[in-house]
C-alpha cells in the first residue's frame, strides 16, 4: 500500500472510517474531505489577496492628480479683504467755491456770517463707541432712523464716531478682521456712508500684553493710521486717548490730526472742559489741534451719565454741548435704554441740536475759522467766494459750511458754481448750506 500524505492521514483519523466498511466507502469519504479542504484553501487565498490589496491601498500614496488634493485651509483672517468705498480717490479740496444769492430787490445792506454750529443749531452732542464695539451696528439701527434737519427741510440722521484699535493685545489678530469680536471693516463701511467717523484709539490699546508697542506713541498712531488707510481707504483725523496714557495727544497733533478726546489726559494742551464735560462753544478759539474732556460710561440706565448730561443740556443754557464715550450696548436692556435715550434727545431738542462725531464737529469749526470769505454786490446779486486754500491741511472729510445772510430784502434764489458741493437754503431764515464729504483716500 502506498504511503498516505500527512493531511490525508489526519483527515482519515478524524473521520475514523473503519477498514471493515470497505474500500468504496473510504474512497468516497476521502474525496469529500479533499473537496472541503480545497474550498477552504481557495477562500483563505481570496481573503489574503483582498487584505493585501486593502493594506496596499491604505499605505501607498494616492495616485490622483494634484488638482484632486485637498486644499490647505486658510486661516479666517487671511480670507478677509479690505473693504473700501466705491469710486475713485478724489483729491483734497483746496479751491474756491462761489455762491450767488439773488434778491427780489436790491437790499440797502447785506452782511453774511458763519453760525457757530453747522445748520445754525444751538446745541450739540458728540459721541463715540470705543474699541471698535460690535454693538455700534445695533446703535446705528436707531441712529440712522433718527433725524434733525439742515435748517432747510432736509433730514440728517444722527451719527457718531467709532474709536478703533489695530490689533488685539493678546492674540495679535487684526481687529478689522476679527469677526464676532469687533466691528469689522466690511461692517464699518455701510456706517461710514451713514455719517460715522473712524477714530484713532492706538494700534495696541495698552503698553503691556503679549503684543505691544510699549510707550512708543508715534508708532501706535502712525501704524494704525496706515492700517485703516490700507484696509478701509479711510484717513483718520481725530483721537480717543486709550485708557489715560500720556503722550497720545502730542503725537496726534504732530501727526497732523485736528483734535482728540479723553476723560482726563491732555498732555500740554489746555483742554475744552477744565473739570467737566459740560462745554461751551464760546470756549473754542481758532485752533490747530483741540483737546476735549469727554464723559464716559457703559451705564445706560436713566440714572446714568448719558441721561444726566442730556437732561442738563436741555434744562437751561448753562452749557452748549458735551462729548461722551461708551464701550457699547452690552445686552438687550442697554439697547432698549439707548434707544429711549435717543428718542428723549430728539423730542427735547426740537430740531435745534446736531448729534455727530467729534470730527464732524471740529472740521466745521476749523473750516469756518480758517476759510477766506470775500463778497461782492452788484445790482440785486450777492456773490460770496470761499477760498479753502487758506485752511491748514487736516485731511478734511466734511467740507461743509453754513452761512447766514442778513439783508432787508427777500432771497429769490441761490446757486453754487461747484457741482461737487450740494446746496440747500431757506428763504425765510436766509440760511445757506454747502456740503461735500470725502470718505476715500
Amino acid at each position: 500500500m502506498r504511503p498516505r500524505p500527512a493531511n490525508e492521514v489526519a483527515i482519515y483519523g478524524i473521520i475514523r472510517i473503519n477498514e471493515g466498511n470497505g474500500r468504496k466507502t473510504k474512497k468516497k469519504a476521502l474525496f469529500s474531505q479533499k473537496k472541503s479542504i480545497l474550498m477552504k484553501k481557495l477562500i483563505a487565498l481570496n481573503l489574503v489577496t483582498l487584505c493585501s490589496v486593502f493594506i496596499f491601498s491604505c499605505t501607498k500614496a494616492p495616485l490622483s492628480s494634484k488638482k484632486d488634493d485637498p486644499k490647505e485651509e486658510i486661516p479666517k483672517e487671511e480670507q478677509n479683504k479690505p473693504s473700501l468705498p466705491d469710486g475713485p480717490i478724489v483729491p483734497d479740496f483746496t479751491g474756491k467755491v462761489e455762491i450767488k444769492v439773488v434778491f427780489n430787490d436790491k437790499p440797502s445792506a447785506v452782511t453774511t456770517s458763519f453760525p457757530k454750529l453747522k445748520y445754525n443749531k444751538s446745541k450739540a452732542i458728540l459721541m463715540e463707541f470705543d474699541d471698535a464695539a460690535l454693538t455700534v451696528i445695533k446703535a446705528y439701527d436707531k441712529l440712522s432712523n433718527t433725524f434733525y434737519t439742515d435748517g432747510c427741510g432736509n433730514n440728517k440722521n444722527y451719527s457718531l464716531g467709532l474709536a478703533v484699535n489695530g490689533k488685539n493685545q493678546y492674540s495679535d489678530k487684526e481687529i478689522g478682521f476679527y469677526t464676532n469680536y469687533a466691528a469689522t471693516y466690511s461692517q464699518r463701511l455701510p456706517l461710514i456712508l451713514k455719517g460715522m467717523d473712524i477714530m484713532n484709539h492706538s494700534f495696541y490699546h495698552e503698553e503691556k500684553g503679549n503684543f505691544n508697542n510699549g510707550k512708543d506713541r508715534d508708532k501706535n498712531i502712525k501704524d494704525l493710521d496706515a492700517m485703516i488707510l490700507l484696509n478701509q481707504g479711510y484717513k483718520m483725523n481725530t483721537l480717543v486717548v486709550p485708557t489715560n496714557l500720556v503722550g497720545f495727544h502730542t503725537s496726534s497733533s504732530e501727526f497732523g490730526y485736528i483734535g482728540g478726546a479723553s476723560q482726563g489726559t491732555f498732555d500740554k494742551f489746555e483742554q475744552i472742559g477744565k473739570f467737566t464735560p459740560k462745554l461751551k462753544l464760546s470756549d473754542i478759539k481758532p485752533f490747530q489741534y483741540l483737546a476735549i474732556r469727554r464723559g464716559f460710561s457703559d451705564d445706560w440706565s436713566e440714572d446714568g451719565p448719558h441721561w444726566e448730561l442730556s437732561n442738563a443740556l436741555f434744562a437751561d443754557n448753562s452749557f452748549d454741548f458735551f462729548e461722551i464715550g461708551t464701550h457699547g450696548l452690552k445686552d438687550d436692556d442697554a439697547i432698549k435704554n439707548f434707544n429711549e435715550w435717543i428718542d428723549d434727545i430728539a423730542l427735547k431738542a426740537k430740531d435745534d441740536l446736531i448729534f455727530c462725531s467729534l470730527r464732524e464737529f471740529l472740521e466745521y469749526t476749523h473750516i469756518k475759522d480758517h476759510v477766506t470769505k470775500t463778497q461782492t454786490f452788484e445790482g440785486n446779486t450777492l456773490t460770496i467766494t470761499l477760498d479753502y486754500s487758506t485752511i491748514p491741511n487736516k485731511n478734511i472729510s466734511w467740507y461743509d459750511l453754513s452761512l447766514l445772510v442778513n439783508s432787508d430784502k427777500a432771497i429769490s434764489s441761490v446757486s453754487v458754481n461747484n457741482t461737487d458741493f450740494s446746496l440747500t437754503y431757506n428763504k425765510d431764515s436766509k440760511l445757506i448750506n454747502i456740503a461735500k464729504r470725502k470718505i476715500k483716500w
